[in-house]
């Protein structure tokens, strides 16, 4: 008599696991490892498709600080007489919602953009942000690492991806040592 911990399998069942195996190989239903990675979708490109169509939250802090949330890292934003200040520059694909809710806060110019460092969902939109007229500043070695590519860990992608590298203007025009 089998014990609880055992898992007692039919032969009809076995056969018929046997049967959709063969079947599976057969057919090509099943993928060979090569095949797989192939078809997997990069993760930054789903986050990045995400955040295309992710809403921009704008939540007020105190004064003229709000932040706005949905694009990736938050962006903070500080509104003055003399323009906009961003920490941050969220996700490329975000720009239309980014501007529109940055907008909403204050229909001045963003003259500023200070990265806190150099990921992707911080630092993709520096390119679009410095083409509205944003000086970057940043911390030096956020400097160095947004002037070479970098392999994000566990993300198995290249920043800047390959085929599309950052320009120079998307790069910190300031820098800042500690």
């Amino acid at each position: 008599m089998p014990s609880l911990n055992q898992h007692v399998m039919s032969r009809r069942g076995f056969c018929l696991c046997c049967m959709a195996a063969t079947t599976l190989a057969a057919t090509g239903g099943w993928l060979t490892p090569r095949q797989a990675f192939a078809e997997a979708r990069n993760i930054v490109d789903l986050i990045r498709d995400d955040a295309a169509k992710a809403p921009i939250n704008v939540h007020k802090l105190r004064g003229k600080v709000s932040i706005l949330e949905g694009s990736g890292g938050n962006i903070a934003v500080m509104t003055g007489a003399d323009g906009k200040v961003f920490i941050d520059a969220g996700i490329t694909a975000s720009r239309p919602r980014i501007l529109e809710a940055a907008n909403a806060l204050s229909r001045d110019p963003i003259k500023h953009l200070i990265n806190t460092h150099w990921h992707f969902d911080h630092a993709d939109g520096n390119e679009w942000l410095n083409a509205e007229g944003a000086a970057i500043i940043a911390h030096e070695n956020t400097h160095k690492h947004l002037l070479v590519a970098q392999r994000g860990r566990g993300l198995g992608f290249q920043f800047p991806h390959r085929r599309r590298c950052r320009p120079f203007r998307a790069r910190p025009s300031r820098r800042r040592k500690s």
